[in-house]
């Protein structure tokens, strides 16, 4: 587990990460002050070659601190999950939680969430819960029905949903 703050500074991606083609990060981690939990996606690094996980988990709770105007450094990113896997798999995975446990999501119950990247991925469950899901998510049925959501996403050009070269839709 691992405590991100939206100041902190993201280390760079590790070397034995090296080469990152076709690699992406799968993460769960809690925004502590909320008791809520999200379940995202990252590109394996980002331009200046931060670890993408971590510094994905920092961008959004600068997005959530922005939106609700809670001074930047305030809240608490407590990083539960983080996988690596070929970015498919790992798209795969995340696409079947968000597709099963749309009763959960807290992006409508206020207006402010709307400006926080990632909206869609915030849950309000327990944290057996959430756990249970990220590792459910990976059983082999789950996988082809979570490819099964990307692909349909994929070919109607929805964002959010990257393919190997990198691109959305």
């Amino acid at each position: 587990m691992r405590i991100i703050k939206s100041t902190d500074k993201i280390e760079l991606a590790p070397t034995n990460c090296y080469p990152v083609d076709g690699q992406a990060w799968h993460y769960l981690w809690e925004l502590v002050e909320f008791g809520i939990f999200k379940n995202g996606y990252a590109r394996m690094q980002y331009r200046g070659g931060e670890h993408g996980g971590f510094e994905r988990v920092r961008w959004c709770l600068h997005d959530v601190e922005k939106a609700f105007d809670v001074p930047f450094g305030t809240l608490t990113a407590k990083v539960h999950r983080m996988k690596i896997g070929q970015n498919d798999r790992v798209l795969s995975a995340e696409q079947f939680v968000h597709a099963r446990n749309a009763g959960d999501k807290i992006m409508t119950s206020d207006k402010r969430w709307m400006k926080v990247g990632g909206k869609s991925e915030f849950y309000k469950c327990s944290a057996k819960t959430a756990f249970a899901r990220f590792a459910n998510s990976y059983r082999a049925r789950n996988l082809e029905l979570g490819e099964a959501v990307m692909w349909k996403k994929r070919l109607r050009g929805q964002y959010g949903v990257p393919s190997l070269c990198g691109t959305y839709g």
